[in-house]
């Protein structure tokens, strides 16, 4: 039988605003909201975010069509602006330094207050209101209630990644961002409103929050409504999740009040065990055990959240909600969690994308997961790929334009292959109009536009930028040469008169010289053309981690190649010469970030502190020991702090500091492995000093390990081209490269192209000041041309 009159329901849902080409988080709340009713549709702390307010039901199906309707005009909208919708605790790709706090006075005055902790809540929560008018009930009940918010955390739980791409470890790492505010747990520790009014008074007149809105408990009576709120839970992408969280709570909420008002005392557990079985939900989620609080013990969390429904079977059939509650926990312990989902759809490929799509699809009810087996980007535990191509005997081919007297080396050919200051024309345009990674829209409709003119149909990427084509008849035998297209956010300090007109963005890795080498090699291929299918891959976003290959390779540029070539500009190696090498030839990467925490205090004393500073210094040098006695040396394992920040007088033991580091590697399977090393070791080191610590350990690109049989191809190119007198063997890079990548698939190799005048000061990457001597260029587009005519000519 239904109750004649259910509590009624309404649903907070926050979502995060994506970038649909680069699929980071973007801060265009106040576009978007311009183009939605205000009357459901609210901003948030951060820009990045909107708050969606459901109306005010008792059915739940009623509950249900409002949000999903809510949901769609959004992501309609949305979609208008280039932008996505995701629901979840927090997303795995996010530039910080591109957030913004939003500008009204509430949000900005928190922003002063609060600062870093109002900078990193780049996360969004879903809330549940019942109606509760009795304020004295709604505060007794939300404690009542506070030792089961766990079974409603673990439902929701949607957070596994950082905004940086790190996995936290934690199925819901949003929780342990929310526990930083000054004012949250479990429920306020009060007994009556009256209680519950004089506490928040109080809070407020310490300056501690600035108003009632900050009491930020799990559980907690509305500060503008009649209702009890449920705050604890992740936003669901899933709108099942949302209805089954939403019909649990009211259920409780009316068995709870229901109780009360008979004199039972309720489940009496310390606040201590809540938290730590909020802990334990936050870390679990559905895949392992929870917390029992009723014993305590640790369950599987299958058993804890299956005694839950059953406890509440009688207020759900009241409200007619139990079969809808039956069928919907019995498919979220089926499927898992939000953040399991999260996880298996990176372990597909590799791919934060694929995360951030996965989500998309589902906030939107349009799931189409990838296909099972379907493997892009294998996982770093995988195994090295090999030449599947067998290998052929040497041929050697002398390049048809390479001119071998002594001038014609260093100067622009004559012959009528490629105009040379054409050549110089495009680099020159490229580098005076640069574009940071996946921003390279300009630069990609040169190279659309010139290959357009060719008669070449390119492949435009699905992000707008980046592009492929295929050159040459349709072979099963597939070469592919790559380059890149993207710029750096560093001042140009070169005083060329072509320098960079873009304030705070240069070429200043030479990938405007390595797009113009494969335009070029475009056009003489097309007029001299090959005998087998060459793919030409411009590709974009190589300066990011985990870098533009990865989407380059996820959308399909790779299909069919059977080996790939690169060349890199190379401030220390002279023009005229390239140099490679056959296995390692650049390193791996990994960012290390340790946030420290401690007792601060007098130098004085010491002995009353954590001493944060020495701690530091001991992980700052004993971390990078460990390391080198327990890593084999002749993997070129190093580890170097780039940034170390703590304290601000010198007698003074600082609560806070920060140490940031790089960690690189010549050897594959050591950067596979090392993770569970250096995370092990930071514990350990700390371990003596009362010290508390975060650790992010963000993987970047393994390293570029040419293919034998691919090296020797190149090699031969380049003898073909410049001489062997000028052929180098390349020294093992530190740096990384994203080039990696592609080598995971397919054999390949790449080459360093001397762009260093022989006379003047060298520049170095990555700087200001770095140019290069333009004649290195048509030794590059020589090289890479040689490398499609190897199998043209008999010994």
């Amino acid at each position: 039988m239904l109750a004649s009159s259910p509590r009624k329901l309404g649903v907070e849902e926050e979502f995060h605003l994506i970038d649909l080409k680069t699929r980071r988080l973007t801060t265009r709340a106040p576009e978007l909201l311009a183009r939605l009713p205000d009357d459901a549709y609210v901003d948030e702390l951060q820009r990045c975010v909107v708050e969606v307010n459901s109306g005010v039901f008792t059915d739940l199906a009623d509950l249900r069509s409002d949000l999903a309707w809510h949901r769609s005009l959004l992501v309609d909208a949305a979609e208008g602006l280039g932008v996505g919708v995701a629901a979840a605790g927090s997303m795995p790709l996010a530039l910080p330094t591109e957030m913004q706090v939003t500008g009204s006075l509430r949000y900005q005055r928190m922003l002063a207050d609060y600062q870093m902790l109002a900078r990193e809540q780049l996360i969004c929560g879903t809330q549940v209101h019942v109606d509760v008018p009795d304020r004295d009930e709604a505060v007794q009940v939300a404690n009542r209630i506070a030792p089961y918010l766990p079974v409603f955390l673990a439902l929701s739980v949607s957070s596994p990644f950082r905004a940086d791409g790190s996995d936290t470890g934690y199925a819901s790492a949003r929780t342990l961002l929310w526990l930083r505010w000054p004012s949250t747990g479990p429920a306020a520790p009060v007994s009556s409103a009256a209680e519950y009014d004089t506490l928040i008074d109080d809070l407020v007149s310490s300056g501690v929050i600035s108003d009632p809105g900050m009491a930020y408990f799990d559980i907690r009576p509305s500060a503008k409504l009649p209702t009890l709120e449920l705050r604890v839970c992740d936003s669901c992408p899933r709108l099942d999740t949302v209805i089954l969280v939403a019909a649990l709570f009211r259920a409780l909420v009316e068995r709870e009040v229901q109780g009360l008002r008979a004199g039972d005392k309720g489940l009496k557990i310390v606040s201590t065990m809540t938290r730590a079985a909020l802990w334990r939900a936050a870390r679990s989620g559905l895949e392992a055990d929870l917390v029992d609080v009723t014993v305590p013990r640790s369950r599987p969390a299958a058993d804890i959240v299956e005694d839950f429904v059953r406890s509440l079977r009688p207020q759900l059939e009241e409200t007619g909600d139990w079969d809808t509650v039956l069928e919907l926990s019995t498919a979220a312990l089926a499927t898992g969690s939000s953040a399991a989902r999260q996880r298996q759809a990176f372990q597909r490929r590799n791919r934060l994308t694929d995360v951030v799509d996965q989500l998309l699809a589902e906030t939107a009810d349009r799931v189409s997961p990838l296909p099972e087996g379907e493997t892009l980007v294998p996982s770093v535990h995988a195994g090295r790929s090999h030449s599947s191509v067998a290998t052929r005997p040497r041929r050697h081919w002398a390049a048809r334009f390479a001119r071998r007297d002594s001038e014609s080396e260093l100067t622009w050919t004559g012959s009528g292959e490629l105009d040379g200051q054409q050549l110089l024309a495009w680099r020159r345009d490229l580098h005076a109009h640069p574009e940071l990674s996946f921003e390279e829209r300009r630069t990609t409709r040169v190279v659309r536009d010139h290959l357009e003119s060719l008669g070449v149909e390119p492949v435009l990427m699905p992000g707008g930028t980046g592009l492929w084509c295929d050159i040459g008849p349709e072979t099963e035998h597939c070469i592919a040469l790559r380059a890149d297209l993207d710029a750096l956010p560093i001042t140009e300090a070169t005083g060329l008169e072509f320098q960079s007109t873009v304030p705070g963005v240069s070429h200043a890795c030479g990938h405007d010289a390595h797009t113009a080498m494969l335009m070029g090699a475009a056009a003489v291929l097309v007029k001299y053309p090959p005998t087998c299918r060459v793919r030409l891959i411009f590709q974009p976003g190589e300066e990011t981690t985990p870098g533009g290959s990865v989407d380059t390779i996820a959308a399909g540029a790779l299909e069919g190649v059977s080996k790939i070539y690169a060349l890199h500009c190379d401030p220390n190696l002279e023009v005229g010469k390239l140099a490679t090498r056959s296995g390692p030839i650049t390193s791996s990467n990994a960012s290390v970030t340790v946030r420290l925490w401690s007792q601060g205090g007098h130098t004085a004393r010491p002995h009353l502190t954590g001493d944060l500073i020495h701690a530091g210094a001991v992980l700052i040098t004993g971390l990078a020991s460990v390391l080198d006695r327990r890593i084999d040396a002749r993997t070129a394992t190093v580890l170097t702090w780039g940034k170390v920040s703590a304290g601000q007088v010198g007698n003074s033991v600082p609560e806070s500091g920060e140490l940031v580091g790089t960690l690189r590697s010549a050897s594959h399977e050591t950067w596979a492995n090392l993770e569970p090393l250096v995370t092990d070791t930071i514990g350990e080191l700390l371990a003596p000093y009362h010290v508390r610590y975060e650790l992010s350990y963000l993987q970047g690109v393994p390293p570029v390990v040419n293919d034998p049989d691919c090296t020797a191809d190149l090699r031969e190119a380049i003898e073909s081209v410049v001489g062997f007198d000028h052929l180098a063997e390349a020294e093992q890079s530190s740096g990384g490269e994203d080039f990696a990548w592609y080598l995971e698939q397919v054999p390949g190799a790449m080459a360093r192209l001397g762009v260093w005048d022989g006379v003047g000061e060298r520049h170095e990457l990555h700087q200001p000041g770095f140019r290069l001597d333009e004649r290195a260029m048509i030794h590059g587009l020589r090289t890479l041309v040689a490398l499609t005519r190897l199998g043209d000519q008999t010994e």
